[in-house]
This record gives C-alpha cells, sequence and structure tokens, in this order.
C-alpha cells in the first residue's frame, strides 16, 4: 500500500499575518506551487490553495481567508488520506503533512486522488499478472503431483519411495505459494468470499491432524493437535477458510522448523449463541520468532525481503483471512524456543454435524467420458477410472465432448473447465441443451479454479460437482458416487 512519503511538496509555510498580496507572489513566482499552508510557531493553522486569493484581497491578512487546515501524519498511507478527503463534506484542496505536530509540507487532494487510481490499476494489473502465472503453472505443477502419485502407488525400492515423496513434497509447496500469492492478491482486491455452514469444531481438528501427522513425522518434527471445547460443539464457519489458516500457519512452522515441536490448538468457548474461537500455532523448536511474525503480519511481503520471503508471503495472508473473518492475528514469544501465532474469530453455534466418511469402492461400473485439453491431465484420470473399474474414452476440449456426449454411450463425464475452442462450461451448457438422456448425463468438473464462487457457477452451468485439481482419489470416487445414482434414477424413469 502506498504512502504519502513520495508526494509531499516541501513548500515554506506562510505566516497567517501575512498580507494575501504576499501570498500572490509566492503563487505567481512558483508555477508549480498550488497550496501554502499557513503555519505559526511551527504548528499548522490553515491552508491556502492557488485561486482562493485574489487581487483585490491582496490588503487583507492570510488568516482572514486561509481555510482550515486538515493534518496527516507524515508516513500515513496512502488510503487514509483519501478517506480524510472524501469523508470532509466541504471541498478539500489538500492536507497538511505534520510529524508530532510540527509542519512538514504539503499534498494536493488532485495528487493524491490521482495517486490512488493509478495504484489502483496497477493493482489490477498485478492481480490479472498473479492469476495467468498461477494458472499456467499450476498445470503443470498438477501433472507432475498426479504422476507421482500414481507412481508411489506402485512397487517401488525405499530410496525410489523418498525421491518420489521429494517430487510431489516439492510441488505441492510450489502450488501452496502459488496459492498463497493469488489469495492474498484476492484479499487486498476485496475478492475474497467465504462460504460458511455448519461444522463440527473437534471433527475439523481431528482432520487437520490427519493431514499433517504423516509430514511431521518426516521431518522429524513432533506435531500435536488439541481441541478445547465441548465435544459435540459446531459453528457457522468457512471450513475450508478455517483449514487454510491452520494449514498455512502448521506449514510454516515446519518449514521453518528441524527439531522440537509443533503445538496447534483450537479452544471454543460457547457465549451465549456464539462460540468464541481462539486458535494456536506453537514453535517449540525456534524457527518462528515473534518480532519477526509480528512485523510479517504487520507489512505486506514484497520481493528482494530474502529466503523467508514464503514465510512472509503466507503470514501476509493469514493476516487477511482473519480480518475477513472479522478477528485478529498476533504473535506471542514463547518461554523458551520460538513463539506462538494466536488468532480469534467469534462464529454463531449451531447443532452437531457430523461428517460422512467416503466410501472404499465406486458404487457401480460406469463408462467415462474424460475431457482434458492436457494429456498428462488425461492420463491420470485414465488410471484412477481404471482403478475404479470403470471404463473410459477421451477427448482435448469441450466441441468434441458435445459430440462425443451426443451419442448416450456415458454414464458420466469428468470434464476440464479452461480449454481451446470450448471451455467446460459452454460445453456442459450444449450437452444439457441436447436433451434426453444424453443431455441429463452427469458432469464432474475437474478444475485447479475450486473456490467457493467457481464452484458454484460450474455448479449452475450444470454440473453435478466439482473435484479439485491434483485430484485426490477418495474425493473423486466420493463425488462420481454421488452423480452416478441419480443418472440411474433418470434411467429407470
Amino acid at each position: 500500500m502506498s504512502n504519502l512519503s513520495g508526494l509531499i511538496e516541501h513548500a515554506h509555510p506562510i505566516d497567517p499575518t501575512s498580507l494575501c498580496g504576499a501570498a500572490l507572489d509566492r503563487f505567481l513566482d512558483t508555477p508549480g506551487c498550488d497550496l501554502l499552508a499557513v503555519v505559526k510557531q511551527g504548528r499548522p493553522v490553515g491552508i491556502l490553495a492557488r485561486g482562493a486569493v485574489r487581487a483585490q484581497n491582496a490588503g487583507l491578512r492570510v488568516s482572514e481567508v486561509m481555510a482550515p487546515a486538515l493534518t496527516i501524519g507524515e508516513g500515513a498511507p496512502l488510503d487514509e488520506a483519501c478517506a480524510l478527503i472524501l469523508a470532509h463534506t466541504e471541498p478539500v484542496a489538500g492536507l497538511v503533512v505534520v510529524d508530532r505536530g510540527r509542519y512538514r509540507g504539503v499534498v494536493s487532494a488532485r495528487t493524491i486522488l490521482r495517486q490512488r487510481g493509478d495504484d489502483e490499476s496497477a493493482a489490477a494489473m498485478n492481480r490479472r499478472f498473479v492469476e495467468m502465472l498461477n494458472h499456467e503453472l499450476r498445470t503443470p505443477m498438477n501433472g507432475v503431483i498426479a504422476v507421482a502419485d500414481l507412481l508411489q502407488r506402485q512397487p517401488l525400492t525405499a530410496d525410489a519411495k523418498a525421491f518420489v515423496r521429494t517430487i510431489i513434497e516439492s510441488s505441492q509447496a510450489t502450488l501452496r505459494t502459488l496459492n498463497d500469492a493469488l489469495e492474498l492478491s484476492r484479499a487486498e482486491a476485496g475478492e475474497m468470499v467465504l462460504d460458511v455452514q455448519a461444522v463440527g469444531l473437534r471433527e475439523l481438528m481431528d482432520g487437520l491432524q490427519a493431514s499433517w501427522q504423516a509430514r511431521a513425522a518426516r521431518d522429524g518434527v513432533t506435531l500435536l493437535v488439541g481441541y478445547d471445547g465441548p465435544p459435540d460443539l459446531s459453528a457457522m464457519v468457512d471450513p475450508a477458510r478455517v483449514k487454510q489458516l491452520f494449514d498455512v500457519l502448521v506449514e510454516t512452522a515446519l518449514s521453518l522448523n528441524r527439531h522440537g515441536a509443533v503445538e496447534v490448538s483450537l479452544a471454543a468457548e460457547p457465549v451465549r449463541d456464539e462460540v468464541a474461537l481462539t486458535g494456536r500455532v506453537c514453535d517449540t523448536g525456534g524457527g518462528l520468532s515473534s518480532e519477526a511474525v509480528a512485523k510479517a503480519l504487520a507489512e505486506p511481503a514484497s520481493a528482494g525481503e530474502g529466503s523467508d520471503l514464503q514465510a512472509k508471503l503466507a503470514l501476509s495472508l493469514c493476516r487477511r483471512l482473519v480480518e475477513r473473518m472479522g478477528g485478529d492475528i498476533r504473535a506471542e514469544p514463547n518461554a523458551g524456543a520460538g513463539a506462538t501465532i494466536v488468532f480469534s474469530v467469534s462464529a454463531p453455534a449451531v447443532a452437531t454435524v457430523s461428517a460422512s466418511e467416503a466410501p472404499a469402492q465406486l458404487n457401480r461400473s460406469a463408462h467415462v467420458l474424460v475431457v482434458d485439453d492436457n494429456a498428462t491431465n488425461r492420463m491420470v484420470a485414465e488410471a484412477l477410472c481404471e482403478m475404479f473399474e470403470c471404463t473410459c474414452e477421451c477427448v482435448e476440449d469441450g466441441a468434441e465432448a458435445v459430440e462425443a456426449a451426443r451419442t448416450g454411450r456415458f454414464d458420466l463425464i469428468l470434464m476440464d473447465i479452461k480449454m481451446p475452442r470450448m471451455d467446460g462450461v459452454e460445453a456442459t451448457r450444449a450437452i444439457r441443451a441436447l436433451g434426453g438422456q444424453a443431455g441429463a448425463v452427469p458432469i464432474i468438473a475437474l478444475t485447479a479454479n475450486a473456490d467457493p464462487e467457481d464452484a458454484q457457477s460450474y455448479v449452475n452451468s450444470g454440473m453435478q460437482a466439482v473435484v479439485e485439481k491434483p485430484i485426490k482419489p477418495e474425493k473423486l470416487l466420493q463425488a462420481m458416487n454421488a452423480a452416478l445414482p441419480e443418472a440411474l434414477g433418470r434411467a429407470a424413469a
């Protein structure tokens, strides 16, 4: 975020007892000067704008025609300056910049608003670049992870398994960094969406422990995950965002820690119809320092900050996530080594929610159409279909998918979203327009763009479910089982 430091005009002020004629002479002698601060004993008392002083007023004192001084600190962010100008009922020519109450310079409202517009344009351009980079890198990285995942299911030597695991972990770390950068750019633009639903809190923490325990063991770090609250308590939160918040903090703690322990906890305290949630991620190995964490939480990450830029980026995202949830986040020093990151949010309490487990196998055999323009993705989808004892055919874009679906020989379609000629959303709408059995075939989106807003738009276009890339077999299996019985019911009807 920009601040005022580069916009300040350090013009010599004028005394309130001076005549307006002297101010006119200053403006005439300095064509680039549009504002004069009126200062008494080093402190601003007013401001004088070019055009506010006329020749017929040359004999008046400056104090008789000056406007009140709107002051702002020298290091204030640009957003604060804009808010100060826009909140004023009368037109504001500019602001007087001060340091501990002493005059430092002036900055015109026109300069502030123009810089704000430039910053917003630059932010939009940066966001488009991050989104483009994210998409272009995510597709090949998803392919690497998916192929490595298939490879590790084969009989391998211990060394080969370790190599494959390194490939997967390094690729996943790259994807997390890409995702953090994209999420942060969306958050900075106010585009972070929350999908609030009822979530069992103990269940959420059990899932967190299951997802990170193996990684911590491989790193030689003790991971302790705890839940402190009523065992059957549920709350209205966005489970994906809460898990994302914990994931980012745990990943940061583990990546900076090669000994000691990482302690993760969620305390839930019912307060009337609300639940006060306090999350903690404590690093006892010294990888985190409270000073560094506090600085990363307070300041945006920027290029050229060294090898810990990934951690700073992650912590900046955490701050935005917590702010979006209406909470706060801070760093606390441990009694020994390391630091504890604490976040607090409040959410409505609800009745208990129990999660269903993914079934172990497909409910029925099926003939599947795989639609993807990436050869690696097609190969992975084919291998998964074979694993689920399904037959499949492959096409490379949406137009080919519509023609294949027209034959009516498929029980299910796995549809990529971003493809040449015709994308997955257009293809889905075209298939639904076919009518009959061919137009009613269940369609599951396979995409790296699976945030709640995008996922809902895919469902609205006629798809039954959305599965995120890189594809997790159990997630795809669960989505296919949910979609296929619906197909059987339509066929019987």
